[in-house]
């Protein structure tokens, strides 16, 4: 046999294998499609933070999870977070949820946080442009979460209001340096200033020569012993609270004191991401080690959560609204994350292992490409649909297929590869996607 015969042979071996494993895809997908339409729960559409009745359709899905994840596809869709905004109010006022957290910086969400509980009546637009990070106070939506959970709580008992917390790290910016970081430890040490102005003394001092060079431009540009003297400070710090927490609890109050304590608790967050963080060139291409910084990120936003169920208690029930990049319990992968060295796991990865059942995530996706996870969910027929993944069992073509790797879409211009079943308990599907309504200007 001559060699460009057995070439052609071993071409068309391939194609046919292809052509195989193409087949098999199909087949899978129309396994799961034609399961998906038995079990897919319409849904009506939300304005606002419209009646909870129209949210019904979450009742066997969210069950008795201490934590609801709930995942968008993209930020600035109106569509999710109008959504959001009617679970909330469903799981509010049906099933006692106490709280929301948000993909929005820490610190900042103070400002949203005593607003809602009644604070200064200012403009919650005003409010929302200072307490939400990354853009996020420009949508209607979320000024319609904070007029809605300050009506609320005007009305309800002590014992009944909501609360609003920022669980992303703080001072986050397009550019990258996270310009705005130094304010986590202005206000843990404006705190300790207060509060215990003598005993705070040491510990204040060897943080104050660092905070003009809180960024990543700054920390990268110390000398490795003065990045070992910022990172021994910050670490002496929360055990600084941790050792004067009743004097420090009665010179000011428990809120003042636990905001404060995780005020330091995220500047060491900030630090260990600095550490692992490159030079920002502009450009916003990912580079192979950036995977360090992401799994930092993810593991501080989970670290934070863990704090927000401690402070709502043995009854505290909350909503978690981020991206599904974030929520999903597996690691990035697939699309721009593609260069990166290692896979980073999500948050959502570091929240199963420590709730466990207590956790449901609903991801969110939207019409996609053909061949992906987005492009199966559209052939299930509703514009708007539930979709509990549980529902699949453990055997059967669905399930196999739900555990196979997928490609669901991002951002509207990449993918993420996931496990369905590992990764999600169900999925939100919304046909049409639209730009976030934005607040009028003042």
């Amino acid at each position: 046999m001559t060699c460009r015969r057995r070439l052609a042979r071993l071409a068309c071996a391939f194609g046919l294998a292809l052509s195989a494993m193409a087949v098999a895809r199909a087949s899978g997908d129309d396994a799961f499609v034609a399961w998906a339409r038995a079990h897919a729960i319409p849904l009506p559409a939300c304005a606002g933070v419209s009646a909870p009745d129209a949210m019904e359709f979450a009742e066997g899905t969210i069950g008795g999870a201490r934590i609801v994840a709930l995942g968008e596809p993209m930020h600035g869709a109106e569509e999710p977070l109008a959504l959001r905004n009617c679970l909330f109010r469903q799981l509010v006022e049906r099933h006692g949820f106490t709280a929301i957290a948000l993909e929005s910086g820490l610190n900042e969400s103070q400002a949203l946080f005593d607003h809602v509980l009644a604070g200064d009546a200012v403009d919650a637009r005003a409010i929302a442009r200072r307490g939400f990070t990354w853009g996020f106070g420009r949508f209607a939506a979320n000024v319609a979460l904070l007029e809605w959970m300050r009506r609320h709580n005007a009305r309800a008992p002590p014992e009944r209001q909501v609360r609003i917390y920022g669980i992303d790290l703080s001072g986050g910016d397009a550019a990258g340096i996270w310009q705005g970081a130094r304010a986590t430890l202005d206000d843990s040490l404006a705190f300790l200033s207060h509060a215990a102005p003598r005993e705070s003394a040491r510990v204040r001092s060897r943080l104050a020569a660092f905070l003009g060079e809180f960024t990543v431009p700054g920390y990268l540009g110390l000398p490795v012993t003065a990045r070992l003297e910022l990172r021994a400070a910050l670490e002496e710090l929360p055990g600084f609270f941790d050792a004067h927490r009743l004097p420090l609890i009665a010179a000011s109050s428990q809120r003042e004191f636990d905001w404060a304590r995780q005020n330091a608790v995220a500047a060491r967050q900030l630090e260990a991401l600095f550490r692992v963080s490159r030079m920002p060139d502009g450009s916003g291409t990912l580079a192979p080690e950036d995977y360090r910084a992401d799994a930092v990120r993810d593991a501080a936003m989970a670290d934070n959560v863990r704090w927000v169920m401690e402070r709502e208690g043995p009854r505290g029930r909350i909503l978690l609204y981020a991206h599904n990049g974030h929520v999903m319990n597996g690691r990035t992968r697939g699309g721009i994350w593609s260069v990166y060295a290692r896979a980073p796991p999500a948050m959502g990865m570091h929240l199963r292992a420590a709730f466990g059942s207590s956790l449901s995530i609903m991801a969110m996706a939207a019409e996609g490409e053909a061949g992906t996870l987005d492009a199966a969910l559209a052939r299930v027929g509703p514009g708007r649909f539930l979709l509990d993944l549980r529902e699949a069992g453990r055997h059967g073509p669905a399930r196999a297929w739900l555990d196979r790797l997928q490609s669901l879409g991002a951002n509207a211009s990449t993918e993420v590869l996931v496990v369905p079943a590992r990764a999600f308990d169900a999925f939100v599907f919304l046909r049409e996607l639209t730009p976030a309504l934005r607040n009028p200007p003042d």
